[in-house]
């Protein structure tokens, strides 16, 4: 059993600074519907939060990161996790499907307090109890009494119980700008979960999903990579080229693609870069006019809205509209994507999916005077 934290001493607790320059990575494990640059605003109960929460008494809003990504998956699942008698940690797997992994970065510098050495514990009365044990309501006590003797610190630093020379985060929402981190990247946390896992004895037993053929899943999947890179380019010739190439690559890589929580995502991924180097190219080329020469390329489901008088128009506008804008409008609207599947073929947010469709459905409405869903009157 953890040894009880002893409270914070009477005198001032003048802590050891230590330095996050900007753009350093992050790394969090958080549900998918909650933004990883979100800070939580709920204070800990007494029996409920973690060690550093913000409380009643001090509610300050928080966000916990690590620096490595291993140390962001150990500290996260394995803190209520036993070994059994093989000597194996096993992490249920319903922890980890709604989760992911994602990278944030820094916008600004940040001064945290350094509780990460003995000589940093020593200066502020503390020892590796504060950072080690179980008795977070104490833990948090002292946090707030930290704040309250080092106003200037913007978070507090502190080790890694399960990944040793690794450090965790926690950041203070009141004393940290607006948009303090940006989003860099995300995987889903099963994707990653056993590799991040490897050396610490623990495991999450994920289902093996069945072996698949790659011909049945070419031929099952290629005219929806298609499509879905065709919402993002608005270039059918090109689209089909990048999807050609796309699963080429998943060919090569058919092993390891074919063990991937979902191989559809990741060839849209693949196919995504792709295009992204080809629309470089293109970027520095004048724009080809809408022309006769237009009128064989594919345009199957680009028509959302089979009763308006002006369809060209509307094919027009969305041709306008930004990559990002269309590639989900045409995804929801025309290949009848939900929010959440679009989120998992583009590796994005959920939120992010709806601020993108919200602002194509402006963006259309000011091109067109009326809202695309509810016709036209020309």
């Amino acid at each position: 059993m953890s040894v009880p934290i002893s409270l914070s001493p009477g005198r001032p607790l003048t802590a050891h600074r230590a330095e996050l320059p900007a753009d350093t990575p992050l790394y969090r494990v958080h549900r998918k519907r909650f933004s990883s640059t979100a800070f939580n605003p709920r204070p800990a109960g007494i029996f409920m939060g973690g060690r550093f929460d913000g409380t009643p008494e001090d509610p300050y809003p928080y966000l916990y990161a690590a620096r490595t990504p291993e140390a962001a998956v150990a500290d996260t699942l394995l803190s209520a996790t036993t070994f059994n008698p093989d000597g194996l940690r096993l992490v249920p797997p319903a922890v980890v499907v709604d989760r992911q992994l994602t990278q944030v970065r820094t916008a600004d510098p940040l001064l945290l307090i350094d509780l990460t050495t003995a000589a940093s514990l020593h200066a502020v009365g503390a020892s590796s109890e504060l950072v080690f044990s179980e008795d977070f309501v104490r833990a948090r006590i002292w946090s707030s009494v930290l704040r309250e003797n080092n106003p200037w610190a913007q978070g507090l630093l502190w080790p890694s119980r399960f990944r040793h020379g690794d450090h965790l985060v926690v950041l203070f929402g009141d004393r940290c700008a607006p948009h303090i981190l940006i989003e860099h990247t995300n995987w889903p946390l099963a994707a990653r979960v056993n590799e991040l896992l490897a050396g610490l004895s623990a495991e999450v037993p994920l289902p093996r999903p069945p072996t698949r053929n790659f011909d049945d899943f070419f031929k099952s999947h290629f005219l929806e990579i298609c499509r879905i890179l065709n919402a993002r380019q608005n270039d059918w010739e090109l689209a089909q080229d990048a999807a050609s190439r796309a699963f080429e690559i998943a060919y090569r890589k058919w092993a390891e693609v074919s063990e991937h929580p979902n191989p559809v995502a990741w060839v849209a991924f693949t196919g995504r870069r792709i295009l992204n180097r080809a629309y470089q190219k293109l970027a520095s080329r004048p724009e080809r006019p809408l022309n006769e020469s237009d009128t064989g390329r594919p345009c199957d489901g680009l028509d959302v809205a089979p009763t308006m008088v002006d369809k060209i128009a509307l094919y027009i506008a969305i041709g306008n509209l930004t990559r990002d804008k269309r590639e989900c409008l045409v995804m929801h609207y025309v290949y009848g994507y939900a929010v959440n599947e679009i989120a998992e073929l583009l590796n994005i947010p959920p939120g992010t999916v709806k601020s993108r469709l919200s602002a194509a459905r402006k963006d259309l409405k000011d091109s067109l005077g009326y809202d695309f869903r509810e016709g036209g009157t020309r």
